[in-house]
């Protein structure tokens, strides 16, 4: 029976990311700090509430004599869908230009990081990685430090525009569900 060897190199697991014993904990923190999936997750919901306000259009669109019919009609329903069309239009709207807001970009004033893809790109490639071969490893962390808390800083303002957007997309929706049961009634119950 041979004695069984340790293994010099512990086996990689899914969950353990293999990291040198030294490293400290802060830049391992900041290096691992995952910012970009915040800034896919509020460009995509902004997307998906565009996405839904040109269906609601095309339905209000689809059927838009029998509202104008409705507004010319007179009594009480011209006022209620003059409102409610009115309110969709508008919040709609809102909806759109906080989506858009939600999706360009915004770069606050930050100091230069040799992480930051605008610093990196204004520099020969020679120049940067001079520059790159040439950090310490706290001028290294220190870069990594600011450049998330710029993309920390977008991050925040991408998420209160898309909060925004999606207080008026609610109510956009709630103008449109109501015109939408309108004109159902008006299909089945006479007026």
């Amino acid at each position: 029976m041979s004695p069984t060897v340790p293994p010099s190199n512990p086996p990689i697991e899914p969950d353990r990311v293999p990291v040198p014993s030294h490293l400290d904990p802060a830049a391992a923190l900041a290096f691992r700090t995952p910012l970009h999936e915040h800034v896919l997750s509020a460009d995509g919901k902004a997307a998906g509430v565009i996405t839904l306000l040109g269906m609601m259009f095309t339905v209000v669109a689809r059927f838009g004599s029998q509202l104008s019919d409705l507004v010319q009609a007179g009594g009480a329903a011209r006022y209620l869908v003059s409102a409610l069309v009115l309110g969709f239009a508008l919040m709609a709207l809102g909806a759109v230009v906080q989506a858009f807001r939600t999706i360009s970009p915004r770069f606050p004033a930050a100091p230069p990081s040799l992480a930051f893809f605008g610093d990196i790109a204004r520099l020969p490639r020679e120049q940067y990685v001079q520059r790159v071969e040439a950090l310490s490893a706290d001028e290294a962390l220190g870069h990594i430090l600011s450049y998330n808390h710029t993309g920390s800083l977008i991050c925040m303002e991408k998420v209160r525009q898309l909060r925004r957007g999606l207080r008026l997309f609610e109510g956009a929706a709630a103008c449109w569900a109501v015109i939408v049961v309108v004109l159902v009634a008006r299909t089945f119950l006479p007026w």
